[in-house]
C-alpha cells in the first residue's frame, strides 16, 4: 500500500471511530435453519438500514480495525451502493467478539432486541418479528486487527 493510501485508510478509519455506535442490546441464538445468529440493536443506523433495503443491496464488503489504544474495535461495513457504518465494540463486548471467533449471521435492529420480544411473547410467539429497518450479515468472523499489525516483520531466509 502506497503511503498515500495508508494516510487516507487512517484518516477514513480515524473518522469512523468518531461516527461508530455501540450496540445497545445484543442477543444470541439460531435460525431456523440452524444457523448461529447474533443480534445487534443500534438505533443510530435507522437510515442506513433504509437506505440498504430500499436499494436492495445484497453485496457488502466488511473489515475489523480498533482504535489507537486497541481497547475496542470496530466492525465497518460498506454497502454496494456506498452506504456503510461503523459498530463499535468496546470491552464490555469482548465475549460477544469471542462468540464471533467463529463464522455467525448477524442482525443489525433498530428496534430494541426487548421490545421485539415483548412483541413476540404477546403474539405467543417464540420467533422474532423483525421490521423494515433491519438489515442481515452472512458468515461474519471477528478478527483481531492487532495480530496483523502486531507481527514483526518477516525477513526472507536467504
Amino acid at each position: 500500500m502506497t503511503d498515500i493510501n495508508r494516510l487516507k485508510d487512517i484518516i477514513d478509519q480515524n473518522s469512523l471511530l468518531y461516527s461508530s455506535y455501540s450496540p445497545e442490546q445484543s442477543a444470541t441464538g439460531r435460525l431456523d435453519s440452524g444457523r448461529e445468529v447474533v443480534i445487534l440493536f443500534v438505533k443510530e443506523f435507522e437510515a442506513e438500514c433504509r437506505t440498504v433495503r430500499a436499494d436492495n443491496c445484497s453485496k457488502y464488503r466488511y473489515t475489523w480495525f480498533h482504535n489507537e489504544e486497541k481497547d475496542s474495535f470496530i466492525l465497518h461495513v460498506v454497502w454496494e451502493n456506498k452506504t456503510q457504518i461503523g459498530i463499535r465494540f468496546t470491552s464490555q463486548h469482548f465475549p460477544l467478539l469471542s462468540y464471533l471467533s467463529q463464522p455467525k449471521d448477524l442482525i443489525l435492529t433498530t428496534v430494541p432486541i426487548t421490545e421485539l420480544v415483548t412483541q413476540a411473547k404477546s403474539r405467543g410467539d417464540d420467533h422474532l418479528a423483525f421490521p423494515d429497518t433491519v438489515v442481515t450479515f452472512s458468515q461474519i468472523v471477528f478478527e483481531d486487527p492487532r495480530s496483523f499489525y502486531d507481527q514483526e516483520p518477516k525477513t526472507p531466509i536467504s
